[in-house]
């Protein structure tokens, strides 16, 4: 593949990633609860959007998942493990990026409301 292709391809699938990312947040955002659609969100992303050598040797990069797919079907089913490695990686440290944002955001918010509580209560006093 000339290097003009690989710049094409990479183009076109990042704006069909983009826009498959929006719609799934259209929808996951409709139909789960709004923390679970973040974390459901972030996974997907972190799928998507992970590149990953296609071959061992190469300094080629492709999509981590089609890397995997392509691995199975031509090579082996152990095969693909290489590419789930980084996968994996990216998965667990975008859901945990996530999990530790919406805790910061519901202590936030529940200080706040304490707050406003306690605001309230004092001026009852006075």
């Amino acid at each position: 593949m000339e290097t003009f292709d690989y710049i094409i391809a990479w183009i076109v699938y990042l704006i069909a990633a983009v826009a498959i990312s929006w719609l799934f947040w259209k929808f996951a955002k409709r139909v789960f609860w709004m923390d679970l659609a973040y974390v459901m969100q972030g996974t997907f992303m972190a799928v998507i959007f992970t590149p990953w050598y296609v071959l061992p040797e190469s300094e080629v990069l492709a999509p981590a998942i089609i890397i995997f797919a392509m691995d199975i079907v031509t090579i082996e089913t152990m095969a693909g493990i290489r590419s789930l490695v980084p996968m994996a990686m990216a998965v667990i440290f975008t859901d945990l990026i996530i999990i530790i944002g919406i805790a910061a955001y519901r202590v936030r918010k529940v200080r706040r409301l304490l707050d406003v509580k306690k605001s309230r209560r004092m001026r009852q006093h006075l």
